[in-house]
């Protein structure tokens, strides 16, 4: 099988049977082939119902789960985005692709050769996630590629009104998908999509900082 027909039963069999419908998320998944973001002994992979491990720091999630999660947050073009845990850059490019202004965060560097040169819209860091987005201001999409065991109120300061954060919170074997808004009177909404679970974001799994 290629990886253009790969990608089509990826969208058919995976993401729209997690009831992903969102015309804007479904044109991306098809706008970006996920086999080029990988490393080459990945790609037979890229297209797997499966979380892809590719190294102790780095996870590129499988495909339902990021198209949830693209849809809960409904990223407007023109929005400020921090990503944390930017792993293999994919979320990363559909994060620009939508809002055009990312700021992605990780503890190392596991973007393939080209794919940075490709991403103009985003500011790549490498550092701390536990507090490497303190000095990047305030940001109306938070996005964590891993999960944590909670979500830390310094990073919850950082959202504005009408912000949205997306992490899936708990311990295993299950956990939440959770969306968390900021709303106009400043108050935090916490809503639990469903549940599922995810590896440690990079560096997180020893904190016990990250609370909600």
């Amino acid at each position: 099988m290629n990886q253009e027909q790969a990608r089509e039963n990826m969208i058919k069999q995976q993401v729209r049977t997690w009831e992903v419908s969102d015309p804007r998320v479904l044109a991306l998944m098809y706008k970006y082939p996920r086999e080029e973001f990988v490393p080459p002994s990945w790609r037979d992979l890229a297209y797997s119902d499966t979380n892809i491990v590719i190294n102790d720091s780095s996870c590129m999630l499988f495909p339902g789960m990021e198209a949830r999660m693209l849809q809960a947050l409904d990223v407007q073009s023109g929005e400020r985005v921090l990503e944390l845990g930017t792993g293999c850059a994919y979320m990363t490019a559909l994060l620009a692709d939508l809002s055009g202004n990312v700021v992605s965060l990780d503890t190392t560097d596991s973007v393939q050769s080209g794919i940075r040169e490709n991403l103009e819209n985003v500011q790549f860091e490498t550092g701390s996630v536990l507090d490497g987005w303190q000095n990047k201001g305030s940001f109306d999409v938070i996005v964590l590629n891993g999960s944590v065991q909670s979500v830390t109120e310094g990073l919850l300061d950082k959202l504005n009104v009408g912000g949205r954060l997306f992490a899936v919170v708990g311990n295993q074997p299950v956990m939440s998908a959770t969306l968390i808004t900021r709303n106009q009177d400043h108050s935090l909404v916490e809503e639990v999509l469903f549940e599922t679970s995810l590896p440690r974001l990079a560096s997180a799994e020893q904190e016990d900082t990250f609370n909600f």
